[in-house]
């Protein structure tokens, strides 16, 4: 027999009678068990409901807490009550139809224009236009809607039972000009009479340490909605005032509103009766959000075989590996999977007693024994072909790491383990940017994969030395950088001569032997040393801000190694992976920095505040500086003030004129960063040579530390906003002073005064307020796309196609152009 394939999926609300006909009891007692401990009949825990105390059958199915499923029971409400997740929906199809005869507020011709998308909107927007209604002419009646679930009909009130008459009368035909489905869904079932309950195991009684029952949140809901009706229903009988009987029954609509919602804007929170402050978790809190039913239990749960720990910073380790302390690894576990080839290892494994040993031996049938002294024997003498050993972590396994939160596709790579003393994951600094991580006390996530399928795809797709360029544009993401490349500076820089000994330290702590030829007196140039670490039929040029690096035949001839050669906008490890491959590159590299580091702890390096202070003559550059900017403002002020200032391209005069100062202004720190570099030097200024080889900070930074802080921004404007035409109140209103509207003149060596520390405040706060604000917003959006697409695949023929095989896209990204080829495809 074939297996009956699923045509759609269609999600609608449930009629009375659909509700009836899955609930299996008939809710009535407000209350859960009797002084015994057992389930109430009628009672919200009813054993028709299911059970989940291990001494009971359910009555429905008679089934055990563990294999009933659960089952549904219901309330019949006593006056119906308004489904706050439909309001709307109520409120727009009133809003369509007429309130005498309930047909649609549209002619014939009006409906046969309506598009087939958004048909609600689309009639909704003509029927607000009508004055009467075109079937019976009645004229139409001002519809109000109050949130939550308040109706007026010209100022009068609308009963929850008025509205629901309304909709049951409204025609299929008029519901399907809507775009509803009547045989799915019908407007009236919106407007509650009966209500379903949730199966026992959805909401099931826990016990306390003190041995009471503590009822589920759920549970304390429909107690409150079936106490309320029971009492709504005695003021009925009872022939109550009907002030009293609205009163009840407004109190019986926020129950349920609250047991559907319990945030719903304008409803009071619902809140335990035990007087505790705490929210009650209701239905729609318990599927939003981050720690919500779908997020929490379905998209992301708790592992097995994974571990967590601070990580920490390993030089000695290889880019590819990731150190792993031994507790960790004597816990996690590897399948082994036993053949005819290796069972003689097989049998060293499970004889073993020592690290790295068998914890489990999973038999044929797939039952599980632990390795104990007492079963280890008997457990050797049974071992056959086909059975799998769990045995400890050991060096060489592939393992997944991951730093959350996870961003982008290499925020989780996999790492060869290697397994070492101490308490923290280790990882080579090299491999820290797809990660963004750093070690001021990050935590990050190590998972062992179990299958051969898994560990293969970790083996050739996921490993660290494949990923060195960055998908989103083919650049290095990663590198060697700040105390590497200050290192690389020292060694390759045009006097870098050093020692036999010196040079025989440097390569052996890289692993070398052999020495280059030295080059004069016995020295050994930088150069040479490092060019041991290249390929001797390496032939490239890069030019960079510092001039050209030239290597011909695998030799340094000309240039310094910085940022642009091994560091970001390095083209030499996209003319490595080109030429080289993943394997030769991620060496080189990891060598190139560990020799590096070796440089500047012979050499020393440091900075100092001394490096950060300001010369008479830097100071007087500055106020020359400031004088022209100041100049060239006047003009563009007095330009504007005579009606001389044309304006630009899609700017009115007045936005040219604040573009143009601004623009001005902003120039003058770009002119101050031109001439610190003309006069510092590298040798005498260590700030200075970190921000000019791209090792650590920028020019700009020192610029704002030695001669001016220059202009702030306010939302990528000058400051504005404050007081009627100024922004402090002790400014003159209307005054064009660069001063008065965010220009700083003073760095921070030389100290700000009030005013000048007030407007570096604004500026530190909007690009601080903008941050908070776009992380979550961008992290929203990221999970939005990544649901959208986690389906898709590329298929074979570059085509991409999602999991049923349907064709997106007939050849990948439009182009077929792989991005981490891009940048490569521009290196000689």
């Amino acid at each position: 027999m074939q297996p009956e394939s699923i045509d759609g999926i269609r999600f609608s609300s449930l009629s009375p009678a659909q509700i009836k006909h899955i609930s299996v009891a008939k809710l009535i007692v407000p209350d859960t068990y009797n002084e015994d401990g057992y389930p109430i009949d009628g009672g919200l825990m009813d054993q028709r409901l299911g059970v989940i105390d291990p001494g009971l059958k359910c009555k429905t199915c008679g089934g055990r807490y563990k294999t009933c499923p659960g089952h549904f029971g219901h309330i019949e409400l006593i006056r119906p009550v308004i489904h706050i997740l439909f309001a709307k929906a109520v409120y727009q199809i009133l809003q369509a139809t007429c309130d005498q005869c309930h047909r649609i507020l549209l002619s014939e011709n009006q409906t046969n224009a309506l598009p087939s998308e958004s048909r609600l909107e689309e009639a909704l927007k003509k029927a607000r236009n009508v004055k009467k209604c075109p079937y019976c002419e009645a004229p139409k009646q001002k519809l109000k809607f109050e949130r939550p679930t308040t109706f007026y009909l010209n100022a009068n009130r609308l009963k929850p039972d008025e509205i629901r008459d309304w909709l049951s009368k409204v025609s299929d035909s008029d519901l399907a000009v809507l775009g509803i489905d009547a045989k799915a869904t019908r407007p009236e079932w919106f407007v509650l009479t009966t209500l379903i309950v949730p199966p026992v195991n959805v909401r099931p009684t826990i016990t306390l340490e003190t041995g009471e029952r503590s009822e589920d949140d759920l549970t304390h809901k429909l107690v409150d909605v079936i106490r309320i009706n029971q009492r709504l229903e005695q003021n009925i009988d009872a022939g109550a005032p009907q002030i009293i009987i609205d009163d009840t029954w407004e109190l019986l609509q926020y129950h349920v509103t609250t047991y559907f919602n319990n945030e719903t804007p304008g409803v009071p929170v619902a809140r335990p009766s035990s007087g505790s402050s705490r929210p009650l978790k209701t239905l729609a809190q318990r599927l939003k959000g981050k720690e919500g039913r779908l997020r929490f239990n379905l998209n992301g749960k708790r592992v097995n075989f994974s571990a967590r720990s601070v990580i920490s910073v390993d030089t000695s380790i290889a880019l590819n590996e990731v150190g792993v302390p031994s507790r960790i690894a004597e816990h996690l576990s590897v399948p082994f999977y036993v053949t005819h080839w290796n069972k003689k290892r097989a049998e060293e494994l499970l004889a073993s007693k020592e690290y790295p040993c068998v914890l489990n031996v999973i038999a044929k049938d797939g039952q599980r024994k632990r390795v104990t002294e007492q079963n280890r024997e008997e457990l050797l003498k049974l071992l056959e072909v086909g059975q799998v050993l769990e045995r400890q972590l050991i060096d060489g396994d592939i393992a997944l790491f991951n730093r959350q939160p996870t961003l982008h596709r290499i925020s989780i790579m996999a790492h060869r383990v290697k397994v070492l003393p101490g308490r923290t994951l280790r990882i080579n600094n090299i491999a820290t940017d797809p990660y963004n991580a750093d070690f001021d006390g990050d935590e990050m996530n190590l998972h062992i994969p179990q299958t051969l399928e898994a560990q293969a795809e970790a083996r050739y797709l996921m490993q660290a030395k494949d990923q060195i360029l960055a998908p989103r544009n083919g650049m290095p993401i990663m590198f060697i950088d700040e105390d590497a490349i200050a290192g690389m500076y020292f060694l390759t820089k045009e006097d870098a001569y050093f020692t036999k000994e010196e040079a025989s330290l440097m390569l052996a702590y890289i692993g070398m032997t052999d020495l280059p030829k030295p080059s004069r007196n016995g020295m050994y140039s930088g150069k040479r040393i490092f060019s041991m670490l290249l390929p001797k039929d390496l032939d490239i040029t890069i030019h960079t801000k510092r001039g050209k690096v030239v290597i011909k035949k695998g030799e340094l001839e000309e240039g310094i190694v910085d940022r642009n050669v091994l560091g970001s906008n390095g083209t030499l490890i996209i003319k490595l992976l080109n030429d080289y491959g993943h394997d030769f590159t991620a060496e080189l590299m990891a060598k190139a920095a560990n020799l590096a580091l070796r440089v500047v702890y012979a050499s020393g390096l440091s900075i100092s505040i001394k490096d950060y202070y300001a010369t008479d003559a830097m100071l007087k550059e500055r106020d020359k500086i400031i004088s022209e900017i100041e100049g060239r403002v006047r003009q563009a002020i007095r330009a504007h003030k005579e009606h001389r200032l044309e304006a630009l391209p899609g700017l009115t005069v007045n936005e040219t004129y604040d573009a143009i100062v601004h623009a001005e202004l902003a120039s003058a720190r770009e002119l101050s960063a031109q001439y610190l570099n003309r006069i510092l030097t590298t040798e005498n200024n260590r700030a200075f040579l970190l921000a000019s080889i791209g090792a650590r900070g920028d020019v700009l930074n020192m610029v704002q530390g030695i001669m001016m802080l220059g202009q702030q921004d306010v939302r990528g404007k000058r400051p504005t906003r404050g007081y009627e035409r100024r922004v402090l109140p002790y400014f003159k209103r209307g005054s064009v002073n660069p001063r008065h509207k965010g220009f700083i003149a003073n760095g921070f060596m030389e100290g700000l005064d009030p005013v000048q520390l007030y407007f570096h405040g604004m500026g530190a706060r909007d690009s601080a307020a903008v941050k908070i604000l776009i992380t979550p917003a961008s992290g929203y959006m990221y999970r939005r796309i990544l649901n959208a697409l986690q389906d898709f695949y590329v298929d074979i023929n570059s085509s991409v196609k999602d999991a049923s095989g349907n064709l997106i896209q007939t050849i990948y990204g439009g182009d077929g152009i792989d991005p981490t080829m891009e940048a490569a495809a521009k290196v000689d």
